[in-house]
């Protein structure tokens, strides 16, 4: 190697090293404070299918109709703050989402894709159907904070799936209840967009308690069952002369959830 080429390896690993030290630098000078905490989110969630949202109708006349019904999630907190107002936030939430719906049917026959004993039904019975979905949420958000304890942010949110269950109870019917699981019926993972608005209430130098209000929805698919358990992913659902649905659509998880949580704050006090 000459001197002139060792010159010349030597000034742009000069200048990498500058760069490095300056964004160290400035990172450093800026930096605020790091966040650890806990929360607890209660929460108004829905798994919205158009195919659910529309039916009724002829020649099947079997009503699946939404109902509102208790989620959660429960977790930890992490967070840092580049300066007085920018921060990043991700937190590791294990959450219990459930939908329900009611419904009818109007006619004698039998579901093409049902899991359960109840595949049978009668005219003029009536069911009250849950599904449970066990998920871990891992949100990460970039917040953008006001000074005085407030922010607001949005990011992407992973949600792993574990464990999901379908329980209905019937009246009028040959089965007065069933229950079983359908985590294979839905998808591994789906991806939300998350909006925040929070305030981090000061107790003592170091410790808030934290409020936060968060909407998500859904921008992929996880799949899933109907109100009735019947496998969205199951062919029988849109074959034959009278499908039971016209053809596949996707189901989109929404949410609206207040959380509160302890903060413990370290670094730079703002």
């Amino acid at each position: 190697m000459t001197t002139k080429n060792s010159i010349k390896r030597t000034v742009p690993m000069k200048k990498t090293f500058a760069f490095l030290a300056a964004v160290v630098f400035f990172f450093s000078a800026k930096a605020q404070s790091f966040e650890i905490g806990a929360r607890y989110l209660a929460e108004s969630n829905w798994f919205f299918n158009s195919n659910v949202s529309n039916s009724g109708g002829a020649p099947w006349n079997v009503s699946q109709n939404y109902d509102a019904v208790y989620s959660y999630s429960y977790g930890v907190h992490l967070a840092y703050n580049f300066s007085d107002h920018v921060g990043l936030e991700t937190d590791v939430q294990w959450a219990s989402l459930s939908q329900s719906y009611n419904g009818s049917f109007q006619n004698v026959g039998m579901l093409p894709a049902s899991s359960g004993p109840a595949s049978v039904y009668y005219g003029g019975e009536s069911y009250r159907s849950t599904v449970s979905v066990n998920a871990v949420q891992i949100p990460v958000v970039f917040r953008f904070l006001a000074g005085n304890g407030a922010y607001f942010g949005l990011g992407p949110e992973i949600n792993i799936v574990g464990n999901a269950n379908y329980s209905a109870t019937y009246k009028g019917g040959p089965v007065p209840s069933q229950s079983y699981g359908v985590g294979n019926y839905f998808a591994s993972s789906y991806f939300d967009a998350v909006l925040s608005f929070g305030n981090n209430i000061r107790i003592s130098h170091s410790f808030f308690f934290n409020i936060n209000l968060r909407f998500n929805y859904d921008f992929t698919d996880m799949k899933g069952v109907d109100a009735l358990g019947q496998n969205l992913k199951s062919g029988s659902l849109y074959s034959g002369s009278q499908p039971f649905y016209s053809s596949y659509q996707t189901t989109n998880a929404a949410s609206a959830a207040f959380g509160v949580g302890l903060i413990y704050r370290i670094g730079h006090d703002f």
